[in-house]
């Protein structure tokens, strides 16, 4: 529920972030500022608030909830991770779909690159939901039933886990790349 809260703020406020930049852009094209770093200036301003806002409601949503220690770090770590994911596409989406020309910043959401970024957003926190649900339910239910899990059975969920790194990973990098590419090759 967090990662959903998450992305709603990020399509306010971190998908416009490029487009915020409105005529000048050019300016920033002629400077000797890389788009690279750009990109990454935005990206990481971006993720300090929304790593804070993040991390505040799932430690709150679990204090409330009285989950166990092991569910307080996993989804700690989920969020942590996945915050990086819904800014990079929020700032990468936000270069592949930028509108320079606008009256007022909430409209810049509002467009097609809005859509899809919800969209993709939506996919990728649904994605990672699910790898996690079966691992997080076989150990749930070894330690409420005292039981152990055999070894076949770590391997499984340990390639799980991986699979949400690599997810994570590719939704850091990859949108960045797609909306520097996308910069790069747009006329000033």
């Amino acid at each position: 529920m967090v990662g959903f809260v998450v992305s709603a703020v990020a399509v306010r406020f971190v998908f416009p972030a490029v487009s915020l930049e409105g005529e000048a852009f050019w300016i920033l094209r002629s400077s000797p500022l890389p788009l690279r770093e750009f990109l990454w200036a935005k990206f990481w301003s971006s993720l300090l608030p929304l790593l804070v806002l993040a991390e505040i409601l799932i430690v709150i949503s679990n204090l409330l909830l009285k989950v166990t220690p092991f569910m307080m770090y996993l989804s700690a770590g989920t969020v942590f991770l996945m915050t990086f994911g819904i800014t990079s596409l929020g700032v990468g989406l936000g270069a592949v779909f930028p509108r320079f020309r606008h009256e007022n910043a909430a409209q810049i959401p509002t467009g097609f690159g809005g859509i899809v970024y919800m969209l993709l957003t939506m996919l990728f926190i649904g994605s990672i939901i699910t790898l996690e649900a079966w691992p997080v339910y076989r150990i749930f239910t070894a330690q409420t039933m005292g039981r152990t899990i055999p070894a076949s059975g770590w391997a499984w969920i340990t390639l799980s886990f991986v699979l949400v790194l690599v997810l994570n990973l590719l939704a850091l990098l990859l949108p960045l790349r797609m909306g520097l590419r996308r910069l790069e090759e747009r006329e000033i």
